[in-house]
């Protein structure tokens, strides 16, 4: 199979961001999305009914009628003094509840979605 693509004639633009990856149980929801509506990243994406293994053993993703046990997945995107009000924000929850957060280097395409609006 070919390709028959000149990627010469394409250029994007690849612009540096940091990215956040938050779990926490369900009860914890409130909590986050409200740090995250105040904090200036653009956005944020959640998933729900997330499934995995930890040092509190094995979660299932999906726990009939109990949404608050279940384990959620927030991620954002933002300019680094942001993520770090989140993750200000953050550590207070975590010195009392079980859950994790992720930081890492990242690049847009678009940077104009992950920039908040005036």
């Amino acid at each position: 199979m070919s390709d028959d693509t000149n990627h010469a004639d394409t250029q994007h633009t690849l612009h540096p961001l940091k990215k956040i990856e938050i779990i926490v149980r369900g009860e914890k929801e409130p909590f986050v999305k409200d740090l995250l509506d105040e904090s200036t990243v653009s956005g944020y994406t959640i998933h729900h009914n997330v499934t995995g293994r930890g040092e509190h053993g094995f979660h299932e993703g999906r726990l009939l009628f109990n949404d608050r046990d279940g384990l959620v997945m927030f991620f954002a995107v933002g300019q680094e003094e942001a993520i770090q009000t989140i993750v200000d924000g953050l550590t207070p929850l975590f010195e009392k509840s079980s859950g994790v957060m992720f930081v890492s280097d990242t690049q847009v395409v678009r940077l104009d979605k992950f920039q908040q609006e005036d």
